[in-house]
């Protein structure tokens, strides 16, 4: 049975000859779109991871990388792109993780009108779906983390600060690297708490590495900064937020949410 194969690929990771006997087995193209378009999360999890390495495996199997680009690949793909809107959280997970793993980079746009969509109603994912839309190569990839710095959704707007926490420092004069340090600079101003106080943390730290580069200061002094900076953060992370709530949606069994449910589940947790 092809679900079975599909299932039992856990067993198989990384084999590249097992993942050839799946895709051409008999109907496996209509077996995997099938299942994309079942609307069951577990299923529909299975087929995505067992894409993803499948796709990764294809520069080093023949047979692979010919089902792909021959049969799969234009018939799959718009299948995952489709799992974007759907109504539940983890399935989208599920395709933004997928599409920005197998480098679709035809994706994009759907990517991006998936990102205006969800850019209220699904805060928790944003991060994700920036990080791959990044990955991927977005043309202005500032104008998105703006438009949510915007937002009248504290959450939102607190999800930029998560993205902007993963921004390193290449060079003081970088632009990715400026920008970030002014949108750190405008958030620590922001009228919620947790989003003040978080963008406060990440703009120090931003500081901490503008001052490494331009006063050349040395690993042992750069680590006792760190160390410093350390103490003194008493934030609740939105990174935690969205581990911890996807948690509750698990241990619930809620595939959905909205911004109420989630801010209630915010307003729950206290820093320790």
């Amino acid at each position: 049975m092809f679900e079975t194969k599909i299932r039992k690929y856990i067993n198989y990771l990384g084999d590249a000859e097992y993942m050839a006997d799946v895709v051409t087995s008999p109907g496996a193209v209509d077996s995997m779109i099938k299942f994309l378009q079942s609307n069951d999360r577990e299923i529909i999890n299975d087929t995505c991871f067992f894409i993803r390495d499948f796709v990764l495996s294809c520069s080093q199997n023949h047979t692979c990388r010919q089902s792909w680009e021959s049969q799969l690949k234009s018939a799959i793909i718009p299948e995952i792109e489709n799992l974007l809107f759907a109504d539940n959280h983890f399935i989208r997970k599920d395709a933004v993780y997928t599409l920005g793993k197998i480098c679709s980079y035809d994706s994009i746009p759907v990517m991006l009108n998936a990102f205006y969509q969800l850019r209220v109603r699904d805060p928790i994912l944003l991060p994700r779906l920036i990080g791959e839309l990044f990955w991927l190569g977005i043309n202005n990839s500032w104008d998105i983390i703006d438009s949510m710095a915007v937002s009248d959704r504290y959450t939102t707007r607190w999800a930029v600060v998560d993205v902007l926490g993963k921004f390193g420092c290449n060079s003081p004069n970088d632009e990715d690297f400026l920008r970030a340090h002014k949108l750190c600079d405008r958030l620590r101003r922001d009228a919620h708490r947790l989003v003040r106080e978080e963008a406060e943390y990440n703009y120090q730290y931003l500081e901490l590495q503008r001052r490494k580069h331009q006063e050349n200061m040395s690993k042992a002094e750069y680590r006792q900064q760190r160390k410093e900076l350390k103490k003194i953060s008493t934030f609740l992370p939105f990174g935690n937020i969205i581990s911890q709530f996807g948690h509750y949606m698990y241990e619930y069994n809620l595939h959905t949410y909205t911004i109420e449910e989630l801010e209630r589940f915010i307003k729950k947790i206290k820093i320790v």
